[in-house]
């Protein structure tokens, strides 16, 4: 499975290894702010392991996914992004989480920047989209940073979301440089 290297980030498949620092990343509770509270989304290590199971599972389905993401200088683990296939509606979801002390760091759109790449010139994706609470602002603003354009009001995941979405021919190829590693 590829393993793609950005200016500042080491987008690498998840290991069993993360379980901890993944749960640590998403039991913040301002990271959980527009998520489902609980007890509808309440993290847990076995949920975070079968979690992980689950992006593994979908790179082998699909050859694509979500990776994990580790600051290239010193190895710090600090979120995830990738894409995954969505087979309610058979789309690509452009999907993303940080630490949050690493916000407005630009690290989010960097690695987003490098999946859209990935999911656009080596799977061949014609659209890619993605899906935020309407009051989440950071996440909006990273999907417009990454040329994503707001489409409509959308339920997915039973939530009330904004969608937005982009056609590979909007996307500049090569933009954000990334070292793919196999």
């Amino acid at each position: 499975m590829p393993e793609l290297l950005t200016r500042r980030l080491r987008m690498r498949l998840y290991t069993k290894e993360d379980a901890d620092e993944h749960l640590r990343v998403v039991s913040d509770a301002e990271f959980r702010r527009y998520f489902p509270p609980p007890p509808l989304y309440q993290p847990t290590r076995d949920s975070v392991l079968v979690g992980i199971g689950r992006f593994l599972e979908h790179w082998h389905q699909f050859g694509y996914g979500v990776w994990a993401l580790e600051l290239r200088e010193g190895g710090d683990f600090v979120g995830y992004c990738g894409l995954r296939h969505l087979p309610q509606t058979d789309e690509i979801e452009l999907l993303y989480g940080i630490d949050r002390p690493r916000w407005r760091e630009g690290l989010t759109t960097e690695a987003a920047r490098a999946s859209l790449r990935y999911g656009f010139e080596h799977m061949k994706f014609a659209r890619v989209m993605a899906v935020t609470d309407p009051q989440n602002a950071g996440s909006r603003g990273v999907m417009e940073k990454c040329g994503l354009r707001y489409e409509k009001d959308a339920v997915y995941f039973n939530l009330n979301c904004v969608y937005y979405a982009i056609n590979r021919a909007d996307f500049r190829l090569g933009e954000e440089p990334y070292e793919l590693r196999p």
